[in-house]
């Protein structure tokens, strides 16, 4: 049973007429590095030219997965009924069968991991009642936050010469699922996922050699070539990076540890600090989104902003984010049993932090950790399939409660 709820947004692709440029081939290779939170450019090599997401995609359909989780319209254990279109999508896919089901939690990490075709579509399926009305969804979503150039016509990124992308754009999707859904970012670090008995392991090579990577997507189509979206984090600067156009994987995964090393030898932005804010998801835009437009950071006035997340050492104040939660009781015990659980977490301090301007919620958060720790910390949680974010903060904001 589909449990979809009704948008009036069927008018929305015929009032903006997309006229976008025709997608170059995959010859092309475009790319951006974008400092996160501050959103400052790092560099860019043909950013807005337009191209093909591939299964970039499914990083939004992910995050309208995430919406509806936060929204309570489906939890984890909700099973979706997989039907006979989305049974037949060709491969990467699970391989499931017309009237079974897959629970969310289990279809997020297929997407996640696997980039299960089938599994896009059963998501998109059950959450809008067809795949053509979610990727109507997908486009407007993608407007709100600023992608101009991008259009979405199916939940997969399988070919179709009307599903369009740029680096920039892919990027604004990459920082806003950092931003407004953190409690869900370590999907996108997963190793593996294991599918009646069999296990999955994640396209990103890079998340098992490259020091501080852990999480977002790979793509291909033949008209794409190798893309990837992928976020890293050195000694508490983050940093978030796009490459599309890629000849071979390999001579992408080059093009990215080359930009990611570059970008983490330039210097912080003087506002990097203004880090970890974390809008909420009914926010329409974000300063980082505005960053990457403009090409300078534009925190709004009365947003809360913790400072300073650049050039931390082994033994200055480290904080790690465990969810985020619609009530303040919840975020607590939450931050309160995994610290009692989790070793590495034992003499942290429990924090709640209260997130965004129009629908508030509570951020779980335990700080006061070395940097081995908060590490540690992500990792054992992520191999227990748990979410977890490291926040790097200065001593002088420690008593921000």
């Amino acid at each position: 049973m589909a449990v979809h709820q009704p948008v009036s947004v069927f008018g929305f692709l015929a009032t903006v007429a997309l006229a976008l440029a025709t997608p170059v081939g995959a010859q092309s290779l475009t790319s951006i590095v974008v400092e996160y939170p501050s959103g400052r450019v790092i560099s860019e090599s043909g950013a807005d030219v337009v191209t093909y997401p591939a299964s970039l995609t499914k990083m939004m359909t992910l995050y309208l997965t995430f919406e509806a989780l936060r929204n309570g319209r489906i939890n984890m254990a909700t099973r979706l009924p997989v039907s006979k279109e989305a049974a037949g999508q060709p491969p990467s896919k699970l391989g499931l069968r017309p009237g079974s089901t897959i629970r969310v939690d289990e279809a997020i990490r297929a997407l996640a991991v696997k980039s299960a075709n089938d599994v896009a579509v059963v998501l998109a399926e059950g959450l809008a009642g067809s795949e053509a009305r979610f990727a109507q969804l997908m486009t407007y979503r993608a407007r709100e936050m600023g992608m101009t150039r991008t259009r979405f016509v199916n939940a997969s990124g399988l070919p179709d010469e009307e599903q369009r992308t740029t680096a920039r754009d892919m990027a604004v999707l990459a920082t806003r699922l950092l931003m407004d859904f953190p409690e869900y970012y370590g999907f996108f670090g997963l190793a593996n996922f294991v599918w009646r008995g069999r296990t999955y392991y994640n396209h990103n090579a890079l998340l098992h050699t490259y020091p501080g990577m852990d999480g977002l997507k790979t793509g291909y189509t033949r008209a794409s070539g190798y893309n990837l979206a992928a976020s890293a984090v050195r000694n508490g600067r983050r940093l978030v990076a796009v490459v599309l156009g890629g000849a071979t994987s390999g001579a992408r995964n080059r093009e990215m540890v080359r930009l990611l090393d570059e970008g983490f030898a330039i210097g912080a932005s003087a506002d990097n600090g203004a880090a970890e804010r974390q809008p909420s998801a009914g926010e329409s835009g974000s300063a980082a989104g505005t960053a990457l437009k403009t090409g300078r950071s534009s925190p709004r006035p009365n947003e809360p902003w913790l400072k300073g997340s650049a050039g931390l050492r082994e033994g200055a104040n480290y904080t790690v984010q465990l969810g985020v939660f619609p009530s303040r009781r919840v975020a607590a015990e939450t931050a309160r049993r995994t610290a009692r659980t989790v070793p590495s977490l034992r003499g942290g301090e429990v924090s709640v932090v209260p997130l965004g301007s129009r629908t508030r919620s509570y951020a779980a958060r335990v700080q006061s950790l070395t940097k081995a720790a908060a590490r540690s910390s992500c990792e054992s949680l992520r191999r227990a399939g748990k979410p977890c974010l490291i926040v790097a903060i200065p001593e002088r904001a420690a008593g921000s409660r």
